[in-house]
């Protein structure tokens, strides 16, 4: 077989890539020719973005104007001009990440999105994010479209859908393509009738030149571990025990080829394709990982293709004897292209290429001006205006709310204003699953603001902060070294609108968390990882032991932490300032629970962050029996508040402040440290990621070639 992509292409303009790719029509009589195009995890992303990018070879490229539903639209079009029949497809994160898409709740991207014509979606966990009202009136096609509680309507008003061609469901811009999922099932207070019955259809069949194609959906298992709100009358389930019979059911439809669709993470869809010989291809979501080479999976060995070199004869073989296809793409940076040739029900050969969408693409013009004017609120442009808007968590109504003066978090600045500077020699990006520069510097930020403030309160005798984390997300834009920090890009940091709060905590509490947490990164059994990041920790030290302590044992994978210099204190209390996800217990800061004396961070002026910040105690919800209660103030400090004020007096970031250190891992079998708990047994030479954790790892030396 000739390979469809040589290496050259990789870096060629996409238009003279598409061309090229031409003669793959001409295959073998008898056989049928399959494209799969999918997207990823965009996180609510509109414009273009500094980005770093992977090279085939597994070294990095700097990209100082990549992603953006422009060129991304360029690319999908593109392929569309190549195989007409192509298949669009995509999964994950769509609406949540970005300010347009926080103060909007989704439908800034939804508008954009719903030009794509996309065939099959699969909703990823940060599409729950604005409550199941948005959620049921957005991706749902059957069953109850409630009405938006007054918190959100105030937000699902910014769009209007009534001079264009887009579709409102109860003030939310609805779906125009289909969504799957074999694991979301409706659940109380949902009417008894519908408890227990899925909220989407489990999957869908396309047919292309005569091939029936079933996709099958898997959403994010993990929403049940997020904020509350996420999930009221949702259950979720893992997905796998569904799939015997979805595969069964599809199979007689008549499907000749078998997509699965899934955000769970690289390291758990690895985990399926090896156990389940009917699916051919795994799209795989949700940890943002690259498959420049396509995986191929069985129960033996996962291997990866290489993209300049034809498929051997053994993996034409294990195809041909049940191997899954694997691929996965990272947000709007990549678009991936998957060509199967198809001898019946079989796959006989195929060719994956990650195409890098990056400034050497040109901006689809439609698309451009579409985005143009949903930024336009968003940014002075030449009227010199800003229009309002508004963030009232879903955890955060009570009588009256979504009235002038009581509408939470503000966005009255341009998203295009310069914050801060890197360092010459400083790239902000989280792409590093134990530690990073920008986690270190988000979790400094937060730390100095909180301490002046609770420093100065004389509340509850503290003196100040002993310590403050990061949330551990994955998404968010680079800044590259030397280049302004917008606050659009600090919008992508925190897209989320948390409250800052403050407790205290006993060292034991602090400790059992971070272990847990550690513990959802590097479990051994992929079931058990959850989210796939640490977080970003201030004056706060740790060495921990990846290799020979799993999670499992008694004392954990922490060998040391200090505070403040000093060891840890299980007896001692810690004043602990950090996020606050509305609809959490009122005893919890960040991811750590068992909290108390808390305290929430007020502005003097909900529309100027630079105004007095106060120390308030949390709210009593008038309604204590409620499954989501209002605690924080409607004025509550953002994140991003803390960040901008930070970068006021420090305006350039650089590593030798925020630089990595904090966290080292060691072996805790030699001297002079402590030992490990319990014997550890091998890894499971099949297994793909620990020790990596759950993402992102580039696939490039982590597992075998067989080339």
């Amino acid at each position: 077989m000739t390979t469809l992509f040589n290496q050259k292409l990789w870096r060629m303009p996409v238009a003279l890539a598409f061309l090229a790719t031409c003669s793959y029509a001409t295959a073998e009589t008898g056989n049928t020719n399959i494209t799969l195009i999918e997207m990823g995890d965009l996180h609510g992303t509109l414009v273009s973005h500094a980005a770093v990018l992977k090279n085939p070879d597994g070294t990095e490229r700097y990209s100082t104007s990549a992603g953006g539903l422009a060129r991304l639209k360029t690319v999908v079009d593109g392929i569309r001009e190549d195989n007409p029949d192509s298949v669009l497809l995509s999964c994950g994160d769509l609406t949540h990440g970005s300010a347009e898409t926080l103060f909007t709740v989704g439908d800034a991207m939804m508008v954009a999105m719903n030009k794509f014509k996309i065939d099959v979606f699969t909703p990823g966990n940060w599409d729950f994010g604005y409550g199941p009202a948005v959620f049921r009136n957005r991706f749902t096609s059957f069953g109850p479209k409630p009405a938006l509680p007054p918190n959100i309507q105030v937000m699902a008003d910014y769009i209007d859908c009534s001079n264009s061609d887009c579709t409102e469901v109860n003030g939310i811009v609805k779906a125009n393509f289909p969504s799957v999922a074999v694991n979301l099932y409706n659940a109380a207070p949902i009417p008894a009738p519908l408890i227990g019955s899925r909220v989407l259809e489990p999957y869908r069949i396309i047919e292309r030149d005569g091939v029936k194609i079933a996709v099958i959906g898997i959403t994010a298992s993990i929403v049940p571990q997020q904020a509350d709100v996420f999930n009221i009358g949702l259950r979720f389930t893992q997905g796998v025990e569904e799939l015997p019979e979805i595969i069964e059911l599809v199979k007689a439809d008549g499907a000749d080829l078998i997509v699965v669709q899934s955000e769970l993470g690289m390291s758990q869809n690895i985990r399926i394709a090896q156990s389940f010989k009917d699916i051919d291809v795994m799209y795989s979501a949700h940890t943002h990982e690259v498959t420049t080479g396509a995986l191929i999976a069985d129960a033996d060995a996962v291997t990866r293709t290489d993209p300049a070199i034809p498929l051997s004869g053994s993996d034409i073989n294990r195809l041909a004897r049940g191997a899954t296809i694997v691929v996965e793409t990272n947000r709007d940076m990549y678009v991936g292209r998957l060509d199967l040739k198809m001898g019946g029900d079989k796959i006989v050969n195929f060719d994956w290429q990650a195409i890098p969408v990056d400034e050497s693409v040109d901006e689809n013009k439609e698309m451009l001006d579409l985005v143009a004017s949903i930024e336009e609120d968003f940014i002075a442009g030449e009227d010199g205006e800003v229009k309002r808007h508004t963030f009232l968590p879903g955890a955060f109504c009570t009588p009256g709310c979504g009235a002038e003066g009581e509408r939470g978090h503000q966005l009255v600045d341009d998203l295009d204003t310069v914050v801060g500077r890197t360092g010459p020699d400083t790239l902000l990006l989280r792409h590093h699953v134990l530690e990073d520069t920008l986690n270190n510097f988000l979790a400094d930020a937060i730390l100095s603001i909180s301490d002046g403030v609770v420093a100065g309160s004389n509340v509850n005798d503290w003196t100040g902060v002993d310590l403050s984390m990061s949330n551990g997300f994955r998404f968010g834009n680079a800044v590259l070294p030397d280049s302004n920090i917008t606050l659009r890009d600090l919008y992508t940091w925190f897209p989320i609108g948390p409250a800052v709060n403050v407790g205290d905590f006993s060292g034991q509490a602090i400790e059992k968390s971070l272990n847990e947490i550690l513990g959802a990164v590097f479990d051994r059994n992929p079931f058990l990882q959850r989210g796939g990041w640490y977080l970003g920790l201030a004056n706060t030290t740790q060495k921990i032991d990846l290799d020979n302590r799993p999670f499992s044992s008694s004392g954990g994978r922490i060998v040391e932490t200090t505070i403040g210099g000093a060891a840890l204190d299980g007896s001692k209390r810690y004043v602990f300032a950090s996020c606050y996800a509305h609809g959490d217990a009122v005893d919890r800061v960040c991811r750590t629970g068992g909290g108390a004396n808390h305290m929430f961070f007020e502005l003097a002026d909900a529309d100027d962050y630079t105004s007095l910040i106060t120390l308030v105690p949390p709210a009593v919800p008038p309604n204590p029996a409620a499954p989501v209660k209002r605690i924080a103030p409607f004025k509550y400090v953002h994140p991003v508040h803390m960040l901008r004020r930070y970068l006021d007096d420090f305006p350039t970031v650089t590593e030798t402040e925020f630089g990595v250190g904090r966290i080292e891992t060691v072996d805790s079998t030699q001297a002079g440290n402590p030992p490990a708990p319990a014997p550890v047994p091998a890894p499971d030479p099949t297994f793909v990621q620990p020790p990596q954790g759950a993402g992102p790892e580039f696939f490039s030396g982590s597992i075998g070639h067989d080339h």
